[in-house]
């Protein structure tokens, strides 16, 4: 017998269904604007309330299990994180939708009072032939105010033959309304991110315009309470409701309730492939294709981490390090964009130096818990493996704590495996061919020819599109030297990036920062020619409706290697500087952050003097 849904959650379809409801995909453009207008200023204005509502900050430390400075820390980032994607992605969608409203007008020939301005991302664009493929190139566009000289592109590929509808929507934002106006997407919460599944839920409210009922993740049930301040607009018109975890059986409910005809996931290919399941079971008059058209996904990846062949300076090598470090000991190793694999030339000179560093960066970066259930189960598999096979493990047991209050255990430190060379004796392909999503990094060396100046397409090409090689398609880095020349100069450069099947691909720069882009007009998914579906269906972002169905992925290129990173858990700025940042991005005007920043920094400045005060302080402190 299938599970009956609980109250809350026939209250919360029956909230989305109210007959006096227009349908979300019914409305006029303005009437959206409208609502994205009021979910900007709604974040803007409440910022004290949903920040602190439900102390979901600091339920988000204790589920990271940090303590003392490392938990200050993470309650101010939170708040940072989940503020800016949220804002930038309402912000960017207003201006497309803007532009777009105003195109139309004019092909109707009607006048627009105000003229919105030509977005940045349509205005640089470019046509080329890479690689045998014809691309439209849109950017490059900064990534972020606060990432000077990063910037991304969004390169979509025309070589595939499209049907001329398809061509035709390429711009389509809305839906007319039909008998589906009544149904509603289910947003199945991420179990790692604060700020994926408010992300998710946007995507699919404001760019599809499907009404939402959100299941948190029973990770995350505090999400509850700064969701409901954050998206009031959506709430109080009938487009959004949000159901607490209740178990499986329950969802699975819930997915087949008549009401469902679409469902976005955040999290792995096992949960999305159940999900296809439940759905192919309670449509069985579907095809697989008509129930796979109804879940979009984003998924995991063993994330590769490519040191081009060259000439590297100690500062090159080191920054690389530093990055791909980074990006392994943030959040436990517990991201879809986690680096998992480090690709280099086995006839690469300086290979051996570059280990070095590596495990250097990897012992100086501190180690935060690994939280994420089953993550330390997998790594311990996977080395009791890896031993069996003979492969070398290095354990990085000396590196310390993110703070004195924070616990770790020898579980959490990362480990390198060395898996040798594919086609050689002593191979070991394992950890590439599953996501570890925890404290775990391998290392391959790829047989290229020596002094091959094409050995990004010559030989980390044809391995990383071949998914027998290697798992997922989301994101990777690829790192290069400033010898081998600019960016711009350097055509093997750019048909390696033509080329390979990534979703997301950072040349000199973390990969994380493609989920970033996504909320300015990029997008974030799997690559759609990965068949298997490893890293999802569908994407986030599009905002300016430029890839549709297309072929696409998205570029961020970081400064020259010789730049010091931006990131680096062994230096992290103090709390304060993540408030301030949080002051100015929930301000419509830049004097209006730097007042807000201003009473800030003096609220700490004169709490901080009277907590030192004999008696003063200590009354001051109690109350």
């Amino acid at each position: 017998m299938p599970a009956e849904l609980p109250t809350p959650y026939v209250e919360a379809l029956d909230q989305l269904q109210q007959p006096s409801t227009i349908p979300l995909s019914a409305l006029s453009d303005d009437e959206v604007l409208t609502i994205a207008h009021e979910i900007v200023q709604t974040i803007c204005d409440t910022k004290e309330e949903w920040s602190t509502a439900g102390d979901w900050t600091l339920h988000e430390a204790q589920l990271y299990k940090l303590g003392g400075s490392a938990a200050a820390l993470s309650k101010s980032s939170s708040k940072l994180v989940v503020a800016s994607f949220v804002l930038d992605y309402v912000r960017t969608f207003i201006e497309a939708l803007e532009y777009q409203r105003q195109q139309a007008k004019q092909l109707d020939g009607k006048k627009e009072t105000t003229t919105a301005k030509t977005p940045q991302l349509l205005t640089a664009q470019k046509q080329c032939n890479v690689g045998g493929e014809k691309i439209t190139v849109y950017g490059p566009v900064n990534v972020s105010a606060t990432l000077p000289n990063n910037t991304f592109e969004v390169w979509v590929s025309h070589s595939d033959t499209k049907d001329e509808e398809d061509k035709d929507n390429l711009h389509t934002t809305t839906t007319t309304a039909s008998d589906n106006d009544k149904k509603i997407a289910v947003v199945l919460g991420a179990g790692n991110q604060s700020m994926l599944t408010i992300i998710d839920i946007l995507d699919n409210t404001l760019r599809h315009r499907r009404p939402v009922l959100v299941k948190h993740h029973p990770l995350r049930p505090w999400l509850i309470h700064p969701y409901a301040i954050m998206l009031a607009p959506l709430i109080k018109r009938g487009y959004f409701r949000q159901c607490l975890d209740v178990g499986i059986e329950v969802t699975k409910t819930l997915l087949c309730h008549p009401l469902v005809n679409h469902v976005h996931i955040t999290g792995s290919f096992s949960t999305a492939k159940s999900v296809m399941d439940v759905l192919q079971k309670a449509h069985p008059n579907l095809s697989n294709t008509q129930v796979s058209s109804m879940v979009t996904s984003e998924l995991g990846c063993a994330t590769p981490q490519i040191m081009d062949d060259g000439v590297y300076t100690e500062a090159e090598l080191t920054h690389a390090a530093r990055m791909i470090a980074c990006g392994k000991k943030t959040n436990g190793g517990s991201n879809c964009l986690s680096p998992q694999v480090v690709v280099l030339s086995k006839h690469w000179e300086q290979k051996g130096y570059f280990r070095k560093v590596l495990l250097e960066e990897l012992k100086r970066q501190p180690t935060t818990p690994c939280y994420y259930p089953g993550s330390l189960e997998r790594k311990k598999i996977q080395m009791e493996n890896c031993r069996q096979f003979g492969s070398k493990c290095i354990e990085i047991n000396d590196s310390t704590s993110v703070s004195e209050e924070t616990v770790i255990s020898s579980e959490d430190q990362v480990v390198v495996v060395e898996c040798g060379t594919p086609g050689e004796e002593g191979y070991n392909s394992q950890p590439l061919l599953l996501e570890a999503f925890g404290p775990l990094l391998a290392i391959v060396e790829l047989d290229g020819q020596k002094d091959d100046d094409n050995f990004l397409v010559n030989a980390i090409v044809p391995f990383l599109n071949n998914k027998e090689n290697i798992y997922g398609s989301l994101s990777c880095s690829v790192f290069t030297p400033k010898s081998k020349g600019t960016y711009e100069e350097r055509d093997t450069l750019q048909n390696f990036l033509a080329t390979l099947n990534y979703g997301t691909v950072a040349v000199n720069q973390m990969n994380l920062f493609g989920y970033t882009c996504s909320t300015k007009g990029g997008i974030w998914g799997g690559h759609v020619l990965e068949k298997l579906g490893q890293s999802g269906n569908g994407n986030i972002g599009d905002l300016f409706g430029i890839v549709a169905k297309n072929t696409a992925k998205c570029v961020v290129y970081g400064p020259p290697l010789e730049t010091k990173p931006m990131l680096d858990n062994a230096n992290p700025p103090p709390p304060i500087v993540f408030d301030v940042l949080v002051e100015f991005i929930c301000s419509d005007s830049i004097l209006k952050g730097m007042a807000r920043a201003s009473i800030l920094v003096f609220g700490r400045m004169l709490y901080g003097a009277l907590s030192y005060m004999p008696v003063i302080g200590s009354r001051f402190v109690q109350q």
